[in-house]
């Protein structure tokens, strides 16, 4: 409490007396900034404890009336805004606001609860994407890293981001709230209870969703034969290990592993765009996850190129 009190006026240009309402909103930012910082909990959203701490009723009341609150009372008021903003920071109520947080920073994870969704159309199956063995995910409370045990079925996200592709990021709305998944509906960045408990419910597999469809079963099963991300990830452990020697078995794997995709679409005429469901995703497309990305030459040729290194 002292540091924001010292920032607020290390700032200031004045005695809260002497601040217009210009003046009074500058410093209102840099303290609060500051009391975030101390007292806010890395697992709520910072957009969430700032709209908390301006909805009470301590800060709507002097925001309000602060040209009109006589100078020699301004001190007063701002050490009862100070006050006010820490209890609000310290206690935060069991209230959703959509500040979209949670969108931004990854789609959710499909449980069997969800098929209906499926089945009725609710969430395309374009937008769907299967995890399979062995791949990359990160948890939704902690955000650490882990390898899958099993396959999930996710919400895709948007090329280059995280952020779940049902969010309008511009409205800062969920465009299929009504219709949102067990994993949205039981998030709340104020309780991780209930998502904790949602995550012990059974998760959906693509078993499930081509259950009855048994070519479809037998090509996801042949797919995780010959193309496991098991052994993309092996392919690239000895392409390090080799210092580059075995890129051509690398390069084939990936070409093969593309080659199934098409055949597959082409075959029982199933559009690419249902592929990431079906066979997840391609292994084109995970090569970043190694370090590398594939460049195509005008003549169909093909490279690994590494990652540049972040700046």
């Amino acid at each position: 409490m002292s540091e924001c009190k010292e920032a607020s006026s290390a700032h200031s240009i004045a005695h809260p007396s002497l601040w217009d309402l210009d003046r009074f909103e500058q410093n209102w930012s840099i303290a609060l900034d500051t009391l975030m910082r101390e007292e806010a909990s890395s697992l709520i959203p910072s957009a969430r404890v700032r709209w908390q701490i301006e909805h009470c009723e301590a800060f709507l009341d002097v925001h309000s009336n602060w040209e009109s609150i006589a100078p020699d009372h301004r001190l007063e008021a701002w050490k009862r805004l100070l006050l006010a903003a820490e209890e609000a920071c310290r206690t935060i109520l069991p209230l959703c606001i959509r500040c979209g947080e949670c969108c931004r920073l990854a789609s959710p994870t499909l449980h069997l609860e969800d098929l209906p969704l499926l089945k009725t159309g609710k969430i395309p199956w374009e937008n769907l994407l299967a995890l399979r063995i062995g791949e990359p995910a990160r948890s939704p409370f902690d955000g650490k890293p882990f390898l899958l045990s099993e396959e999930r079925i996710k919400i895709a996200e948007k090329e280059g981001s995280r952020e779940c592709v049902f969010f309008n990021s511009e409205a800062n709305q969920c465009t299929i709230y009504s219709d949102r998944p067990l994993q949205c509906r039981a998030q709340g960045c104020w309780d991780p209870i209930p998502a904790r408990d949602a995550a012990e419910q059974p998760f959906l597999l693509r078993s499930h969703i081509f259950e009855g469809i048994d070519l479809l079963l037998q090509v996801i099963a042949e797919h995780e034969n010959r193309c496991s991300f098991q052994a993309l990830s092996e392919a690239f452990e000895t392409l390090g290990r080799s210092r580059g020697e075995n890129v051509e078995q690398v390069l084939a794997l990936l070409s093969y592993e593309d080659h199934f995709r098409r055949f597959v679409s082409e075959k029982f005429q199933i559009p690419p765009q249902y592929l990431d469901l079906l066979l997840g995703r391609s292994f084109t497309r995970m090569a970043p996850l190694f370090g590398f990305h594939v460049l195509e030459e005008p003549d169909g040729t093909r490279r690994l190129v590494p990652e540049a290194p972040e700046a």
